[in-house]
């Protein structure tokens, strides 16, 4: 290799390293890969590489790397690599098997616990998770991290209070840090302190795999005075739940401003189209950009209106057009319920939401019910089950506005945390939500009823990770509507 070679892949390296202790991950990754084409297969290149995917959650780039690298395995690095990607393929024995290796080495100490901790945490294995941190904290009671670590876990456990402990603890060593404000915005806002939640819930953007911002070239709207006659535009964003869930916020805020537009996804257009004589309702396919004042993101209007109260949040009704064009004709001499039991399987927390379709059994063995599934997806391989039972009918090959003159129509909607569940409350049809005992914020600690839609019943786990009592009360409420 040449002088000049070695020198522009030195110069590479060194920025990566400078972007890496800037947190700049993304500016870090792309020189130290300009690196390692000028100088192939230079380990401390590879492991800067390997840290930047863990750190980042990136599974498939740290496996490839790794699998065209095996000539280092005998790297502690590059061993700590392997057991992330063991780690990220759900592999969690063979993950702790290396790192028990692993532990003793010095330099890598402290990665390996929280390596450890979080194999644990997917066993469930809680106890063992608490213990590690805890032996942290003992050998150094200023890092931050541990600290936001404690919080995060029993903020999973749906310990809130504890969570948010640990949490202020974190903010007290390191106040700027954007994962604890977060985290703290959604201890807040599950404690009902909507004003403090919903300032610090802007700091969604800053955590790992946040949802890239839209029309940044258009001005955030940050005030609520002097909007009026102003064009702005609302975008959606996360997932369809959020926009059924946030666009009362929308209205709210034509009060301010009577040219507002709200872009979504295609499958809500025309469910909204009774709110167009407040808003203007369209897709991106059909959005057209043209002098906009200013743009604001859905779900941060609440930061905007000041909302500090329950009291304060309002319902609107969803009204579909009178005329429905997808007929169904429901059997008149049964009860007719439709049913959703899994959400997106990329959430977070989705293990804990989603409930395994064998739960039902008890309940479809009602002979006086037909049940209708409403959700186009399942984590669980369900399919096969459903031919065991002849009450049981898929519609879930339908749109979403079909769905929803589809629930118009049943006895009953139920369904887990999902988009369902907030479309059937603002249609206000009659719906149970079964909900985990680690439940998302906006659930508040509210465990029978919600202020965010008046035909929502709630039956919660009062047990972490346990259906029983709910299923339990929920044979119960629906054995009430035998006719």
């Amino acid at each position: 290799m040449d002088d000049k070679n070695f020198i522009n892949a030195k110069f590479h390296f060194e920025q990566g390293i400078n972007f890496f202790q800037k947190e700049k991950y993304s500016e870090a990754e792309n020189e130290f890969l300009k690196s390692l084409d000028i100088v192939p297969n230079r380990f401390s290149t590879i492991s800067n590489l390997i840290k930047i995917f863990i750190k980042t959650n990136q599974p498939q780039k740290l496996k490839k790397i790794i699998s065209i690298n095996q000539n280092y395995y005998e790297e502690d690095d590059f061993k700590y690599g392997v057991a992330y990607s063991k780690y990220f393929d759900g592999k969690y024995k063979d993950s702790l098997e290396i790192c028990k290796n692993l532990e003793k080495k010095k330099e890598l100490k402290s990665s390996i616990q929280d390596l450890i901790a979080l194999n644990f945490k997917k066993e469930k294995n809680y106890l063992n998770v608490l213990k590690i941190y805890k032996k942290k904290l003992s050998q150094n009671k200023k890092n931050f991290m541990v600290y936001f670590n404690i919080g995060c876990l029993f903020l999973e456990l749906g310990r809130i209070n504890q969570a948010y402990h640990y949490f202020k603890k974190s903010e007290n060593l390191n106040p700027k840090d954007k994962r604890t404000l977060w985290n703290l915005s959604l201890c807040l806002l599950t404690q009902g302190d909507l004003k403090k939640g919903f300032n610090l819930y802007e700091h969604r953007w800053e955590k790992e795999n946040a949802a890239p911002k839209k029309f940044v070239d258009i001005p955030k709207l940050k005030e609520i005075s002097n909007i009026k006659d102003k064009k702005i535009l609302v975008w959606d964003e996360q997932g369809l739940g959020d926009a059924v869930h946030f666009i009362r916020f929308v209205i709210d805020l034509s009060k301010f401003s009577s040219r507002i537009t709200l872009v979504v996804d295609s499958k809500l257009k025309d469910i909204f189209e009774c709110f167009s004589n407040q808003i203007k309702i369209t897709d991106y396919k059909n959005l057209v950009i043209e002098n906009f004042d200013y743009q604001i993101p859905i779900c941060s209007i609440p930061k905007l209106l000041n909302i500090s109260k329950k009291q304060e949040i309002n319902f609107y009704e969803i009204r579909l057009k009178e005329k429905n064009p997808y007929d169904e004709n429901f059997k008149s001499d049964k009860i007719n319920i439709g049913l959703t039991w899994s959400g997106n399987p990329n959430y977070p927390m989705d293990e804990f939401r989603s409930i395994n379709f064998s739960h039902f059994k008890d309940l479809l063995d009602l002979d006086f019910i037909n049940f209708y599934k409403l959700s186009q997806s399942s984590k669980f391989d369900d399919e096969k089950k459903f031919k065991d039972f002849l009450n049981f009918f898929d519609y879930g090959n339908k749109s979403l506005l079909e769905i929803s003159y589809l629930m118009k129509k049943l006895d009953l909607v139920i369904s887990t945390d999902t988009s369902i569940i907030h479309l059937a409350g603002s249609l206000k049809v009659k719906s149970i939500l079964l909900l985990n005992y680690n439940s998302e914020w906006r659930w508040f600690n509210d465990d029978k009823k919600t202020i965010w839609y008046p035909t929502v019943e709630i039956i919660k786990q009062t047990q972490f990770n346990s259906w029983e009592n709910v299923f339990k009360t929920l044979l119960k409420r629906v054995n009430e509507l035998k006719k």
